[in-house]
């Protein structure tokens, strides 16, 4: 058993292998001091930045011997994530080997080791998560009236999860081999799983520092969650004026632009991923994000741009000339518009926030592949004339990994045409009426676009998404049939985002050293269980909480809002029942949003001029997609995180990155685990105990008055 812990000689030798092969790689990260003990000098260098953080985080030690998939895996990657029930078993299991005809295996095969955690680890992460698609089903319920069954329900569901699988093993050259694609999120679990399996006295530090934190945030989130909701929206402005229109507008984080409002809740905070996403990144997001919702939409609302004015300032919901909510079944007949009661009702309009993030959303794709070209693109085709034997050589991680049989493509790409043609089945049989070969466009789309996407997400931890451009595509193709352009949507956006789930996932199993077809099994597995798990959530979520959810009531908690519903709902108004031909075109009120794409294409280019005129003034840094990210962010998910989330990020990645460099390599990422994982265990238990199944209410005081969402924001009929 080799150990896991990486010394000073491994990452002086992570240094030198990375920074010799790497050196024409461009990096995005601030410049830290590397110092040279023979020389005594200082040196800057970006691709050695890189290779520091990636060594921080990642051990150059291996042991090829070590089981992934055993016993203890498909019971932890099924039932849940816990490290503890992991060293549970090992302590509790047989160790005798069993035979069945010319198979022998054990139900315990050794200690609880770093690569069976981080193949729980992967399988977790492919099924722990509310699956997109998801809202298909639940708005077909909440708002068409339309119940969808059990097995046209999973085959939705594992369609679109695992379409976008089988582009992942065509794109590992790109984004999982370069040392400089890092994948921030991969880092913190790497070092996390390297400190639970690890056997120095650091190691039992971290593991020590692990559980204080889990355990802090653990009872701490009790607090925000359910005995003190302010706290997790604390709108000042609310206090200082609780009966003014214009302070509610500004200063509700529910229904406003949350200006000087704070939250102490970590699923917020946590929400942006504050501990592990680079400084650089988050300065670039929140730019947008504070840009959009407490400078542009507070102007463009008050000056009636839009007709905003009409309409509330920051909504998911679709509106009618009225002011009113959207009555999509008064304009559908036979699951399609009904031209004629469409010019008797109204058109379809929007809150202003929710059309000016339409205007980023064009504006975001054109912007990214332009500065993908711009910036990364002789990298690419660097990489694209290189042979695989190359590849191999070019750091001590990929050296390292060369001794496990790959993944064969055609598994990818089994995969990849199974699940196309279950999606092709689906378009046809279940009422959505969207034909096969719609279905193959918008997976064309997500192939196309994929490489400069990844690229983005891979260096910034953002994610730019598809979901615009594929509601658009299809609804000039297909106009009038709202539930096709949901599932055009889901099919074409869900391709992309979860091949880079994959792929990040595949980044994990290159730190960590687990054999590739391994990491490639737990994913299929965890994705198989997570598809039933998120079909039972969501009957039981409709079921105990439909009147929040379909907007008949509000929560007084503000923690079911239904928002992710509301917008896919919407989204099928906007686009598929009404089409963007209506909502957009000429004579549109909104026609002018799609000068988006025009401004996009241009944005980054200045940028680039000024990097290339000036490389020393880090105009590098100015990464206009993940500006464009963050001012499309809202309407959605409630703006309290805004102030806490930058300040936490700052104290990260600014401060203690740099001034407090030994202590935030030895604790940051495992802080960022211990808090994620203290919170979700959190809710779990709100969600059984109190909130969820069992309904146990707190009593009503000043700190969770149901009447303002806990914010003291008084609507005042305007």
């Amino acid at each position: 058993m080799v150990e896991t812990k990486t010394d000073d000689n491994d990452k002086n030798l992570v240094h030198n292998d990375a920074n010799e092969e790497t050196n024409d790689g461009e990096n995005y990260f601030n410049n830290e001091k590397i110092h040279d003990e023979e020389k005594s000098i200082e040196v800057e260098s970006e691709v050695d930045s890189v290779v520091n953080l990636v060594a921080t985080a990642v051990s150059t030690n291996d042991d090829p011997n070590l089981p992934c998939l055993t016993f203890r895996f498909w019971v932890l990657s099924t039932v849940s994530l816990i490290y503890i029930m992991g060293k549970w078993l090992e302590k509790i299991l047989p160790t005798k080997n069993f035979r069945i005809r010319n198979w022998e295996f054990s139900l315990n095969p050794g200690p609880f080791n770093y690569k069976e955690h981080a193949c729980i680890a992967a399988a977790a992460n492919a099924g722990g998560v509310a699956a997109y698609a998801v809202d298909i089903i639940s708005i077909q319920e909440l708002f068409y009236n339309t119940k969808v069954n059990f097995i046209v329900g999973f085959l939705l569901l594992i369609s679109t999860q695992m379409l976008g699988y089988g582009l992942a093993g065509f794109l590992r050259k790109y984004l999982v081999r370069p040392i400089n694609m890092i994948w921030p999120q991969a880092l913190v679990f790497s070092t996390l799983y390297n400190t639970l399996h690890g056997n120095s006295t650091e190691t039992r530090d971290r593991i020590r520092f692990f559980y204080i934190a889990f355990i802090a945030i653990f009872v701490w989130q009790f607090v925000p969650q359910y005995i003190f909701p302010w706290l997790s929206s604390a709108a000042i402005l609310c206090l200082m004026a609780p009966n003014s229109n214009i302070v509610k507008t500004l200063g509700s984080t529910h229904s406003g632009a949350g200006i000087l409002a704070f939250s102490f809740d970590w699923n917020a905070i946590g929400s942006i991923n504050p501990l592990y996403t680079p400084w650089w990144s988050q300065v670039n997001n929140f730019f947008g994000m504070i840009l959009s919702v407490w400078v542009i939409g507070p102007l463009l609302y008050y000056n009636n741009f839009l007709d905003a004015l009409k309409f509330p300032f920051i909504s998911t919901h679709s509106f009618d000339k009225d002011g009113n909510t959207y009555n999509q079944t008064r304009v559908i007949k036979s699951g399609e518009l009904d031209i004629t009661a469409y010019e008797n009702y109204s058109p379809v309009f929007m809150s202003i926030v929710f059309a000016m993030c339409y205007f980023y959303y064009f504006a975001q794709l054109p912007a990214t592949i332009v500065h993908v070209a711009l910036f990364h693109g002789k990298e690419i085709w660097n990489r694209y004339k290189k042979t695989r034997e190359e590849e191999d050589k070019e750091d001590i991680h990929c050296k390292m990994m060369s001794i496990y049989p790959e993944v064969p493509y055609y598994w990818y790409g089994g995969i990849f045409f199974v699940m196309l043609i279950i999606a092709m089945i689906l378009g046809k049989t279940t009422g959505a009426r969207l034909p096969w070969w719609g279905v193959l466009l918008s997976v064309v789309l997500a192939v196309l676009t994929v490489l400069p996407i990844g690229i983005i997400n891979a260096i910034s931890n953002w994610q730019i998404g598809l979901n615009i451009i594929t509601e658009l595509v299809c609804g000039f193709i297909l106009p009038g049939r709202p539930i096709a352009n949901i599932y055009f949507k889901t099919y074409g956006y869900m391709s992309l985002y979860q091949c880079l789930i994959f792929i990040q996932d595949l980044k994990l199993g290159h730190y960590m050293k687990v054999p590739p077809r391994s990491m490639f099994t737990s994913q299929i597995w965890g994705t198989l269980v997570g598809c039933i798990v998120n079909f039972w959530t969501m009957q039981i979520i409709i079921d105990t909480k439909r009147t929040y959810l379909d907007g008949t009531e509000t929560d007084p908690s503000g923690q079911w809002t239904g928002y992710q519903s509301e917008t896919f709902n919407t989204a099928s108004i906007v686009w598929g029942l009404i089409g963007p031909a209506k909502t957009f075109g000429a004579g549109s009120i909104y026609n002018i949003l799609l000068w988006g794409f025009l401004i996009g294409f241009f944005l980054p280019i200045p940028f680039y001029l000024l990097h290339r005129k000036f490389p020393k003034a880090k105009f590098n840094l100015v990464n206009t997609p993940v500006i464009l990210f963050g001012l499309s962010y809202f309407p959605g998910p409630s703006t309290n995180f805004l102030i806490t989330g930058l300040l936490v990020s700052f104290l990260s990645q600014f401060y203690a990155f740099r001034y407090k460099h030994a202590w935030w390599e030895k604790y940051n990422y495992v802080m960022s685990a211990a808090f994620d994982a203290g919170t979700q265990v959190m809710a779990i238990v709100l969600f059984i105990c109190f909130t969820g199944i069992a309904q146990v209410q707190f009593p009503t005081w000043w700190g969770n008055d149901p009447t303002t969402q806990s914010e003291h924001c008084f609507d005042l009929n305007r």
